[in-house]
């Protein structure tokens, strides 16, 4: 069995089914990693980092610190911007998405067929976090062009091609260094340059991945939970109904969505120590699919495991992993989604699906859309 196949990057969830009743553990046939896709298989291994490596998360043309990282330094890194994703620290910055997603919302067409990612799902996040790096608006394209890059969904765009805009990110970054290190600020950026890890700074190169980590996390789920929940209520008019009469049902609309269709799919981790897993044994320094996006449909855990259930009791699904690398990045993304929600229903009362093309992200570890065209309606 092959997993980079085009039906599971258009619709991974009849696989995933397949998979968890009668492989739950098998063999991809191009890359020799191990494909893990039952809800309780999944949770023992992203919450036990001393058998399973994050280092399995590396490998690219970029190293990015924390995410390929475990403990001690995976603590420590994490300790470094933590206290930019605290409860007061985004209370702090409500006010400003508010602001921001009010201003999107207002310029979307009525009547007329609107792109909802370039209008609202990729603009909203890219704004935030190019605020919290205190980085200039006119970045905002590049920061996003940048982003797809590096996280190898541009469609239609060669490897060689992704390196050179890999390339002018990184020089970017390296460029605000001596900037930030001589007159550091509240932003992000100044929290990475001036950190010191055992008494030491982090390295110009640690930098500027950290700078590329946290520039991904802070775009890149927001617009595909965002674009993946318009796409599920535009086939559902009665719900769409109760969120505009009920909008304190977003969030649990917004959690059912993490769960149903999430912005990422599976992480990777490499073992440490031999493991068996349903008869079936992996060797040490094997790597393994980790499939939340299956385990969040295993019907032995979520009733009506693929149905979209808008108050579904219990809602504890693994989107944004488990464990020490819970994402950090969730709490900012779940407060743009809602904000971005209420903004939206606030001002129309419908959406339907346009004419045009939709697009998915050509991506099996990220799902969302590159084009997403609703109908809105006041």
């Amino acid at each position: 069995m092959r997993f980079y196949t085009p039906s599971i990057l258009e619709n991974p969830y009849p696989s995933y089914q397949h998979w968890r009743a009668e492989h739950p553990i098998w063999q991809d046939e191009d890359t020799g990693d191990w494909i893990i896709s039952r809800h309780d298989d999944v949770r023992s291994i992203l919450k036990d980092s001393t058998q399973f490596s994050s280092n399995a998360m590396g490998g690219g043309s970029v190293a990015l610190p924390l995410l390929a990282d475990d403990p001690p330094r995976h603590t420590q890194l994490r300790g470094i911007v933590n206290k930019a994703f605290t409860s007061r620290m985004l209370r702090s910055i409500e006010d400003n998405v508010v602001q921001i997603a009010d201003s999107l919302v207002d310029r979307l067409a009525v009547g007329s067929e609107v792109d909802m990612v370039t209008g609202l799902t990729t603009p909203l996040p890219v704004a935030v976090i190019s605020q919290m790096m205190a980085i200039p608006d006119e970045r905002a394209a590049d920061f996003k062009r940048w982003s797809d890059a590096l996280t190898g969904t541009l469609a239609g765009v060669s490897l060689a091609d992704r390196q050179l805009e890999i390339a002018e990110m990184a020089g970017y970054f390296n460029s605000l260094i001596p900037v930030r290190r001589a007159q550091p600020g509240p932003d992000l950026i100044s929290s990475v340059v001036n950190a010191k890890l055992s008494g030491a700074g982090l390295t110009d190169s640690e930098i500027v991945g950290f700078c590329m980590l946290l520039l991904i996390a802070g775009n890149e789920t927001t617009t595909n939970l965002l674009g993946n929940f318009l796409n599920i209520m535009v086939a559902r008019p009665a719900m769409q109904q109760r969120l505009v009469e009920e909008p304190g049902l977003i969030e649990a609309a917004i959690e059912e969505t993490l769960r149903y269709d999430g912005p990422v799919q599976f992480l990777r981790r490499k073992l440490l120590k031999p493991a068996t897993f349903h008869g079936q044994e992996v060797q040490e320094g094997e790597v393994a699919h980790v499939i939340m996006g299956s385990a969040n449909r295993d019907e032995s855990c979520y009733p009506d495991a693929d149905q979209f259930v808008l108050d579904r009791a219990k809602n504890h699904h693994h989107t944004f992993g488990f464990g020490i690398h819970f994402c950090i990045g969730a709490p900012l993304a779940r407060l743009e989604a809602k904000i971005a929600l209420r903004a939206l229903f606030q001002r129309f009362k419908k959406f339907e699906r346009g004419q045009s093309e939709n697009e998915r992200v050509p991506s099996h570890l990220l799902r969302g859309f590159h084009h997403l065209y609703l109908l809105l309606a006041e």
